[in-house]
């Protein structure tokens, strides 16, 4: 019975992130319509918007809980590369196209310069501030290429004429609310983590590995289904992928910007994420996609991750 509140704390948390996430993706271009930003200037924002992953990590680092904020930016990662990337693939086999093949290496890189900060146990402010540079040159070097914004994080649900669905002084207060509600479901997931890290005697690092980036995921469980309705498996492939890049950088460093993170023994999942995008698409190529198989492999790797995490 003591795990209960702490439980349901979580689960409140990922109700309230994934609605404010939603609302904030779906309304930020008419909002910044009404605040006279411009389109290109949302693009850039949205080109990465995992801020359900964002919020609940700067809140962590502002608790003094630096384990729970990195942890979440890392296992948030893993569980998108395993879990989630994993279940789609079991829902419909999807081919890897030259975009999810130009984010797995990218995402490689950020997961290499994210282990890079973590090595020696200390994210500090200027470090943070060189992730968020690397975020912003991969993102340039996507749409140099493509020339377009990449199709990453909540960018890759919304339809591109959303922001002319809605007034905007009305979804200037919609993105306001869903920023609102990413608040308070990072605060309420950091309270559910302390929680857990009172009850179980665990690590912050343990707790935000596991259970805080499981909360901060959860939303892409609903992609799923929608993904493979709307007959785009592999862009939501794409848009996993490019999330990983976002937590790999900005997450862990808007973190480490607003508490410089001490951290301990993260370095083995660090490595794990830094490695599994490379793996992933080397595997699919050898098979030509991303086939149930992998997609199996992908969901029990998970399993053993969370348990060598919790052993």
């Amino acid at each position: 019975m003591g795990l209960v509140t702490p439980a349901g704390l979580l689960v409140g948390a990922a109700v309230l992130l994934a609605v404010g996430a939603e609302l904030f993706a779906e309304h930020a271009a008419s909002a910044g319509r009404r605040l006279g930003v411009s389109r290109l200037a949302v693009g850039l924002l949205l080109a990465g918007a995992e801020p359900e992953e964002l919020v609940t990590a700067v809140v962590a680092a502002l608790r003094d809980q630096p384990g729970v904020a990195a942890g979440d930016a890392i296992g948030a990662n893993i569980t998108l590369l395993t879990l989630i990337l994993g279940g789609l693939a079991l829902v419909t086999p999807l081919t890897l196209a030259r975009r999810g093949t130009l984010y797995a290496a990218a995402a490689a890189g950020a997961g290499a310069a994210a282990w890079a900060t973590l090595a020696d146990g200390l994210v500090g402010r200027a470090e943070g501030g060189v992730l968020v540079v690397v975020y912003l040159a991969l993102v340039a070097v996507f749409w140099w290429r493509e020339r377009e914004l990449p199709a990453i994080g909540e960018l890759s649900e919304v339809p591109e004429d959303a922001d002319d669905q809605t007034p905007a002084s009305r979804g200037l207060v919609l993105a306001v609310v869903g920023i609102a509600f990413m608040g308070a479901g990072g605060w309420v997931a950091v309270l559910g983590a302390e929680r857990v890290i009172d009850l179980l005697g665990v690590a912050g690092s343990v707790v935000g590995l596991t259970l805080v980036a499981l909360a901060t995921t959860s939303e892409f469980v609903a992609l799923i289904p929608a993904a493979v309705r709307r007959g785009i498996p592999e862009l939501a492939a794409a848009g996993i992928v490019g999330s990983v890049i976002y937590n790999a950088t900005v997450t862990l460093g808007a973190a480490a910007a607003a508490q410089p993170l001490h951290v301990a023994g993260l370095s083995p999942a660090a490595t794990t994420a830094a490695l599994l995008p490379a793996a992933i698409a080397a595997a699919a190529r050898g098979h030509g996609r991303i086939g149930r198989p992998l997609g199996i492999a992908l969901v029990a790797g998970y399993a053993c991750y969370v348990w060598f995490v919790w052993r």
